[in-house]
């Protein structure tokens, strides 16, 4: 399809760089890495981010805290166009049978937690994101972030078991587990020969973030990008004001953060939408605020941003300030998984009205403010 772009689309894939000169607004992440890089690793099952098959890793750099944040996202979701800047790793990317299987991996495998395989590759880059954020994560966060990961055939049970080795919590021997113990060379030589010896994680042993990210951050992320094809046309703006002259001047367009919206009513329901603007660059939407009143969340701000600041409110503030967050947290325990809250904006679960509410009845019920505005106009509460 003829199309035209302001600039290149510019990501990386397992460490290698890609430049897409004519994307397509359309094409997921998924389907650009099935189709068009052969890494067909990632699968499509449901295709509207409930099962978790497609889950794939996404590092962005943290310019203000200077950190790497890694999330695990649904690539069947995820529009290509919006991974400009990002670095994607899919399950090749961490290990494979040619070079050597990574300890997630090979742990699924050697604990029977998979059978068909479908669900495998996304049960694997769900854990190996926990573990890049936390080496030693506990139980309960490892069931949280495999929320979004379907699993027919086992039952999850030899899944969990197995991921349990990654926790200090799966040994009722405490301190005194044998991990924890230093191990000379030849217990370890005689534990290769085992055939169900599994390496312990290492950290330290991970790719590194790809440094051209880091050195032309504000070229990736503080310049206006705009994609277009014959169909559609994809808009990043990075400007609050941008964002509404973009918007008066496309007033039927469809403003994006997650997709998780816009991308079922596009696949299953037929809904074909001319123009698409991304408003996750927006510092104004992303920002987030302490007052007097309570937090001040930007409409950009992911579902899984908000329930982390809520959570460190609650360990800062008095209980009887914190009653308000505590529901909205328990509300979000039942709001998809965790790629969904990953990528999920509290701005777009209140403008899509479902029926479903999610948060919309504790905003009320609390008497939270919204805070909206458009060109020309003063801003209305």
């Amino acid at each position: 399809m003829e199309g035209k772009s302001n600039q290149n689309l510019v990501f990386y894939v397992n460490g290698e760089k890609i430049i897409e000169n004519q994307p397509d607004p359309k094409c997921t992440l998924l389907q650009y890495l099935r189709n068009k890089l052969t890494l067909t690793g990632t699968k499509l099952v449901c295709g509207e981010g409930g099962c978790g098959a497609c889950t794939v890793m996404i590092s962005k750099y943290d310019d203000k805290n200077h950190t790497i944040r890694h999330y695990s996202v649904n690539a069947c979701l995820t529009p290509v166009c919006a991974v400009h800047g990002l670095a994607v790793t899919t399950t090749e990317g961490i290990g494979s049978l040619r070079t050597r299987l990574h300890p997630v991996q090979e742990q699924i495998a050697k604990s029977h937690g998979s059978q068909c395989g479908f669900c495998t590759p996304g049960m694997v880059m769900s854990m190996y994101t926990l573990l890049r954020n936390n080496p030693q994560p506990t139980m309960l966060q490892i069931e949280k972030y495999l929320e979004g990961n379907l699993c027919r055939c086992t039952g999850y049970r030899p899944i969990l078991q197995g991921y349990g080795v990654f926790s200090k919590e799966s040994c009722g021997m405490g301190e005194q587990c044998c991990k924890n113990k230093p191990r000379d060379k030849e217990d370890d030589n005689s534990n290769k020969e085992n055939e169900n010896y599994i390496p312990p994680y290492d950290p330290t042993q991970e790719p590194i973030f790809p440094p051209d990210l880091k050195v032309n951050y504000k070229e990736y992320n503080e310049k206006r990008l705009m994609f277009e094809t014959n169909q559609v046309k994809w808009y990043r703006p990075v400007t609050l004001t941008d964002l509404l002259e973009l918007k008066e001047e496309y007033p039927d367009s469809k403003i994006i953060i997650g997709n998780t919206e816009v991308g079922i009513e596009s696949r299953f329901k037929n809904m074909k939408y001319s123009v698409l603007i991304n408003a996750s660059h927006v510092p104004e939407l992303t920002d987030i605020k302490s007052t007097e009143d309570g937090i001040k969340f930007g409409a950009s701000v992911t579902l899984s941003k908000v329930e982390e600041v809520l959570e460190k409110a609650k360990e800062d503030l008095p209980e009887s300030r914190c009653r308000i967050f505590t529901a909205v947290i328990e509300m979000l325990k039942w709001f998809a998984g965790k790629q969904i809250r990953n990528t999920a904006a509290v701005g777009g679960n209140i403008m899509t009205a479902s029926p479903i509410s999610d948060l919309n009845p504790i905003f009320q019920a609390s008497s939270a403010k919204l805070e909206v505005v458009s060109k020309g106009k003063t801003t209305r509460k």
